[in-house]
């Protein structure tokens, strides 16, 4: 990028001046810039000052990706070397104008830092003493709420009256008068604040707050809205409120705001020349946007809320200790019970703390232990937890992390859990299993949608001291009702012998986790599944 600037110097000697007529020179002699000295002022060339100010702005959107502190330093550079005043008003209001109109955020402080270091110092003069009084109201309403700065303090009034400080300075109390209650902004930390400074007045408001609200409903941010108007009409205020900034969002939360005395201060604390106008400020009070319209504060905010994010981990030991701790007695932890953990979960971390990465967390964690537990209570209340907390919750899980630990998780389980609804007729599908029937046992090749009994089916494995407590129960069931029977599937026979059965078999069935249990009526309807006899209790 310097052997762009050089080539720009280059170009510097070369501009020519046209002069008045003096002595001898005839009429539109040219002179070298260099050589100027004195006398009338001096108009450059036309054509070699348009090649100039075209590779000055060649070089400027090169360097454009640069922190703005070395963009304005490149600047510095190009306006001293020049050597002729005029060529060096050309260069830096070539500079100034670029900076000034660039849809770049925070280019404006390449300006501003222009404004202080030639121009208001006189260093260099201005078009006109107009423009000049125009970029010094420009650079003092906007020197304070740069990029990269503390965000000022200000301290508003809210819809009943009471004060309002934000961001207010370490070490210090919050401002206001006597007579006012003040109260302290929202202190949670890892949430970013919008400011949304409006008028009632501004048509060009009136859209952007219809695209404001939109976006924050959909993406439902965990951020503070703190949406100030500029006037001091109360009645249309408050009216504007009811109508257009009313928020459905549960994790975005909505502070109304306005300063009727116009004591805060807050037009050149936040360079409010007009409205609309809005700012994101980071959860340690730093400006991270400014300028801003909706669209380009939904891109931001979500990436910056992407990258504070932390990949958890899930199904730690930890984790498991406390949900057993929970859920050891069957009688206080039904399905129902757990959802209403699950729920309880959700509101003190989302809808009251706003803390998103808890609720992932504590989710998560649930949705690992409830995984690995096959008693029907267990199901129930995962199949719950996968509909209404995972799938579908693009707000919460919505990282490339979230989706290989959990959304892709949860998928499956759903899948699964999906198998051999209750209600619906047993696939007809014939295996090799033992009959236990009034005491009797016979083994034979059975379908299962064809047993004509009241049926307890129990596929299990050998080695499995659960799979042979559950036979133990169901085979005294079995010989105690005499409208039950039970048929007991060994999957390890079925695997050895039967390979396209077991397929079958596990295309639709939940065979992850044995002993599966489930029960049919003398239709082959299905009437339980993850049944525990043990525990007599089932889905």
């Amino acid at each position: 990028m310097r052997r762009l600037a050089i080539i720009i110097l280059t170009l510097l000697p070369c501009l020519t001046v046209v002069r008045p007529c003096h002595g001898t020179e005839p009429p539109g002699t040219a002179v070298p810039a260099a050589e100027s000295t004195g006398g009338e002022a001096a108009t450059p060339d036309s054509s070699s000052l348009q090649a100039l100010k075209d590779r000055l702005q060649e070089y400027l959107e090169a360097i454009s990706t640069e922190p703005f502190e070395i963009q304005g330093k490149e600047a510095d550079f190009l306006i001293s070397s020049c050597t002729d005043s005029s060529v060096r008003q050309t260069v830096a209001l070539t500079i100034f104008d670029h900076y000034l109109g660039s849809r770049i955020m925070g280019a404006e402080a390449v300006a501003i830092h222009l404004c202080d270091e030639w121009f208001i110092p006189g260093k260099i003069s201005m078009r006109s003493p107009e423009e000049l009084m125009t970029a010094k109201i420009f650079a003092r309403f906007n020197r304070s709420s740069l990029l990269g700065m503390k965000a000022p303090e200000v301290t508003l009034k809210d819809t009943s009256g009471l004060g309002m400080t934000l961001f207010p300075a370490s070490g210090t109390d919050s401002p206001g008068s006597p007579e006012d209650s003040v109260n302290a902004a929202f202190s949670d930390t890892g949430r970013y604040s919008i400011l949304y400074f409006y008028d009632t007045d501004c048509a060009k408001c009136r859209m952007e707050t219809i695209l404001l609200r939109n976006i924050l409903d959909n993406d439902d941010f965990p951020a503070d809205l703190y949406a100030i108007y500029t006037g001091d009409n109360e009645a249309e205020w408050k009216e504007y409120i009811g109508s257009q900034l009313t928020l459905t969002a549960l994790n975005t939360r909505t502070v109304n705001l306005w300063d009727p005395d116009m004591r805060s201060g807050f037009q050149m604390k936040y360079g409010v020349l007009e409205t609309p106008k809005m700012f994101l400020v980071s959860p340690e009070g730093i400006i991270a946007g400014r300028g801003l319209d909706s669209h380009a504060l939904e891109e931001l905010l979500g990436r910056l809320l992407a990258q504070q994010r932390q990949d958890l981990e899930y199904g730690s030991a930890e984790s498991e200790k406390f949900y057993d701790s929970l859920f050891s007695d069957p009688a206080s932890s039904t399905c129902q019970d757990i959802t209403d953990i699950a729920g309880h979960i959700e509101t003190r971390t989302l809808k009251e703390a706003g803390d998103t990465a808890l609720f992932r967390q504590m989710e998560g964690d649930l949705l690992y232990y409830l995984s690995g537990k096959r008693e029907g209570r267990f199901k129930c209340a995962a199949e719950h937890l996968v509909k209404k907390m995972i799938l579908g919750r693009d707000d919460i899980w919505n990282t490339p992390d979230d989706t290989l630990k959990i959304v892709q998780f949860a998928e499956v389980l759903d899948e699964l859990l999906s198998r051999a609804a209750a209600g619906t007729k047993v696939e007809a599908i014939k295996v090799h299993a033992t009959w236990l029937y009034r005491g009797k046992t016979r083994y034979g090749e059975y379908r299962l949608d064809r047993l004509r009994k009241n049926a307890v089916i129990i596929f299990h494995t050998e080695g499995c001291p659960v799979c042979k407590a559950e036979i133990e129960a169901a085979a005294s069931l079995a010989a105690e009702s005499p409208d039950t029977a039970v048929l007991l599937i060994d999957m390890d026979e079925i695997f050895s012998s039967y390979p396209s059965c077991a397929e079958t078999l596990f295309n639709s069935f939940d065979l992850t986790s044995l002993p599966y249990i489930m029960t049919t009526d003398r239709k082959g309807i299905i009437t339980g599944k993850y049944v525990s006899l043990t525990e007599r209790q089932g889905l």
